[in-house]
Order: C-alpha cells, then structure tokens, then sequence
C-alpha cells in the first residue's frame, strides 16, 4: 500500500462565535470526515481556521491536497453586500480570512480542493462570485438547524459526474445561504429540485470541486463521501511530494 497523502483539513473547531449547539455539530461532521479520509489514504494536519497560528500560504507549502469543511456564514462584505439578517452572529472574520487564503495559495498551487457547504460558498467568493444571503423556507434546511434529506441533479459531462454518476441523487444538506453568480473560472455540476446550486467545479481540468450538501453526515449515503476521497486522493498523489510537518488530529 502507498505512503499516506499530507493534507490540510480546515474548519472553526473553536471559536467564541459559535454557540455550544453549532461547534458540537461541526466536530461531529469533522469526525466523520476524518474517518473517511484515513481510509482514503490521505494523512491529515487539522486547522483551527478561527486561530490557525500558521500562514495560510505557508501551510499551503506543506500539503499535496485541501479540504475545507463547513462552519459559519460568509461574511457578506467579502462580495461587496451589507449583511440582511441576524445570521451574521455566528460569522467569524479570521476564519474568512484564512480560509480564503488557503484557497487561492491550493489553486495557485494547482493543489486539489475539496470544500464542503460552507467551503464551497466560500470557494465562489474566493473566484469573485455573490452569494445568496438566506433561502427562506424550502427544502434546504429545518426551523431546528437539523440536516434534511433532498434529491440533487448531478449534471452530465462534469468531474462530479465522472465519479458520483449523473442524474438524481439524495443527499444531506443544512444550510441557508448559496451560490448566488458564480465565480470565475467555475461551472455549476449539480442542481436542487428548486434551481439551487448544489455543487460547483473548475471549469478546467483542475481538481477544484466544492459540494453544497455534507456527504460527511452519519444519514447520508457513505458511498458518496468513498468515491469523492478516492478521487480526491488520486489527485493528490501526483503532486510532487513536499517536506511534512507535524500531523494532528482533529480538535475536540
């Protein structure tokens, strides 16, 4: 079998934005993230986004791929829009700021980069797309915060349909924002059953793919979450090997 693949993974594990309810939902997500990404293969150093103490663009230097998770809203001025409710609360400007960064150092890298809800409508803002700000009601997300059930349309000829099949598809979603304009340099690979934006990738043949839906979820499918690392990780074999820092493991 080969070496384990350096990676970095990123999320807000702790920061005083996010009530005990939400950080509890996110390390749980993390987790189950964490599993699937051993068994891809991939070894991961886990980053507090909220206070990674490390330039992104340095730790950039030491990764063969990047995923970024989920957390808080993106904070609406990063797109040039006024907040238009009380969900900026839980928003947190470090963690925009590094994320972000950790996204254009992996793409000028030509690093693959995973992102998942909120990584991804921060993955369309970093490539100078909006977002929508609030959904309202519909199918993306319950009163309570709790994941929901929903199909997808997983469009033909994309990288997502490449390694997922196209067509319909059930996945767990919890979010009330998405992309909005997309971003420079993005197609859009997959669709809700009310036009949401669902998935995006680079239009190239880079490895940039970003899911609005948490194939990490203990209710969802595990295959998804399988065959997304496994590309993932093919991915990043190939890149040209790098000096390892230290592992960690996820935060608690």
């Amino acid at each position: 079998m080969s070496d384990p693949v350096p990676i970095l993974v990123s999320y807000s594990s702790k920061t005083p934005r996010h009530d005990a309810a939400f950080a509890e939902e996110l390390r749980t997500l993390a987790e189950g993230a964490a599993i699937a990404i051993a068994e891809a293969g991939l070894e991961a150093r886990w980053v507090n986004a909220a206070a990674p103490h490390a330039d992104a663009r340095d730790l950039a230097a030491t990764a063969r791929g990047v995923i970024v998770l989920g957390g808080a809203d993106v904070d609406p001025a990063l797109y040039g829009a006024t907040a238009n409710g009380t969900w900026m609360d839980s928003a947190d400007a470090a963690a925009d700021t590094f994320e972000a960064d950790l996204m254009r150092a992996a793409i000028e890298r030509d690093l693959p980069l995973f992102t998942i809800c909120r990584g991804t409508q921060l993955l369309n803002v970093v490539c100078g797309g909006t977002l929508i700000q609030d959904l309202g009601a519909g199918i993306h997300r319950e009163p309570n915060q709790d994941m929901v059930t929903h199909p997808v349309d997983i469009h033909v000829g994309t990288r997502l349909a490449a390694v997922l099949g196209s067509g319909i598809r059930d996945v767990r979603s919890g979010h009330h924002q998405a992309v909005d304009a997309l971003g420079v340099g993005l197609i859009v690979s997959a669709t809700a059953p009310d036009g949401v934006v669902e998935a995006i990738e680079s239009a190239d043949d880079r490895w940039i793919l970003g899911v609005q839906w948490h194939p990490e979820d203990a209710g969802s499918d595990p295959v998804q979450l399988r065959l997304l690392l496994a590309d993932f990780a093919a991915a990043a074999r190939i890149v040209l090997p790098v000096d390892d820092d230290p592992i960690t493991a996820p935060a608690a």
